[in-house]
């Protein structure tokens, strides 16, 4: 399974959100074959591009966390006394 795709549970909800969305929004009465075709379009399409985004953010604050670890170890240290 692709990291980024939701499970059972979640895909149902999703798609029913995004028929929901459809219907509020763009007052359209999508049938439930187009809804779940419309979402697996998204989710091969687009769901991979915020999934590397989400890694990427986390990486960027993983070494922003090391750094300030690093700093604070640094202050950790002691001198030998003359």
């Amino acid at each position: 399974m692709e990291p980024y795709k939701l499970d059972k549970d979640e895909r149902e909800q999703a798609i029913h959100r995004l028929a929901a969305y459809l219907r509020r929004e763009r007052d359209e009465e999508w049938g439930d074959l187009a809804v779940r075709l419309l979402f697996d379009t998204i989710e091969e399409q687009i769901a991979p591009l915020h999934y590397n985004r989400g890694i990427a953010q986390a990486q960027r604050a993983t070494r922003e966390l090391a750094d300030v670890f690093e700093v604070n170890l640094e202050s950790l240290k002691r001198m030998p006394k003359p």
